[in-house]
């Protein structure tokens, strides 16, 4: 029995350990909520409390909400789009659905990974994580838990197609 347990445990520890060190942050002006990986220090809040940016040695993370001012999440996703390729990024991942839509590139020796996801209101929420290729190995598993993790907060009932609610 004590083999059983203790097997069990070697199997979860990497889990607990992987868990460990996300902070949650939730935005009360656009209402939305993300988990801030572990070694992400707060570097910078936005003034007018859309978001915040956090970074770890050579990596960035931002995270912000903002209304659909020049029209529909569609249009806002091809702007986003748009930009990146003019910016330089080969887009090597570009899925999007009615609620939601991730982009991911590279630029010289850089990696790009965008979310952005509807909200209530005519709201989004969107993350960057941007980061050096050489750290790579220690970035890229974030990327699955900060997708799933970035969702409207609760409350939000109307964002149609988005992610469900926060907890």
């Amino acid at each position: 029995m004590q083999r059983l347990l203790f097997s069990v445990f070697l199997v979860l520890l990497p889990t607990l350990v992987f868990a460990a060190g996300w902070e949650p942050y939730v935005n009360g002006r656009f209402g939305y909520a993300v988990e801030i990986p572990p070694g992400f220090a707060l570097s910078s809040e936005a003034d007018n409390g859309d978001g915040r940016t956090y970074a770890n040695g050579g990596a960035t993370l931002a995270v912000w909400g903002h209304y659909l001012a020049a029209g529909p999440f569609e249009l806002d996703v091809a702007d986003r789009r748009a930009t990146y390729k003019q910016e330089g990024w080969d887009l090597s991942y570009d899925r999007q659905k009615a609620g939601w839509a991730s982009l991911s590139g590279t630029r010289g020796d850089r990696i790009l990974y965008h979310r952005t996801i509807r909200l209530c209101d005519d709201a989004v929420a969107s993350f960057v994580l941007e980061y050096p290729v050489s750290m790579k190995a220690e970035i890229s598993p974030f990327v699955g838990k900060l997708v799933k993790s970035l969702h409207p907060a609760e409350g939000c009932t109307t964002a149609q197609g988005a992610a469900p609610a926060a907890q």
